[in-house]
């Protein structure tokens, strides 16, 4: 299987362990207007890789207590569970979060989820 070849075990916690500190390092030392676009993107980036390896140890959490094991479709439903507080984030700075946007993005997450299941 590919995807036990190209990632390691533990590549998904290292790289969201070095992206927490980037991400802690750049909340405390710059602002958003000092850093620039390509610094939000970064920073949306960073924040991105840090919700993945927290909901692809939630989904191996659920897929072990499940008596299932940790196959290629656990890395796309963390990656697409991770999406969600990145919808959440750029609403956020938009200034246009309401319970009708948190309905509308969890929605979103959950038919994605059912599509790969249905597809993967």
């Amino acid at each position: 299987m590919w995807y036990n070849e190209v990632m390691p075990k533990h590549l998904v916690l290292v790289l969201s362990l070095l992206a927490a500190v980037i991400l802690l390092t750049m909340l405390n030392f710059v602002t958003p207007a000092g850093v620039g676009p390509l610094g939000v993107l970064l920073l949306f980036v960073l924040f991105y890789i840090l919700m993945f390896g927290i909901s692809f140890f939630v989904v191996k959490v659920f897929m072990k207590a499940t008596g299932k094991q940790v196959v290629r479709k656990s890395y796309i439903y963390a990656a697409v569970i991770a999406f969600g507080p990145i919808l959440l984030l750029a609403s956020r700075s938009l200034g246009t979060v309401s319970l009708l946007t948190v309905g509308a993005i969890i929605m979103a997450v959950f038919l994605a989820c059912f599509l790969v299941n249905k597809r993967a």
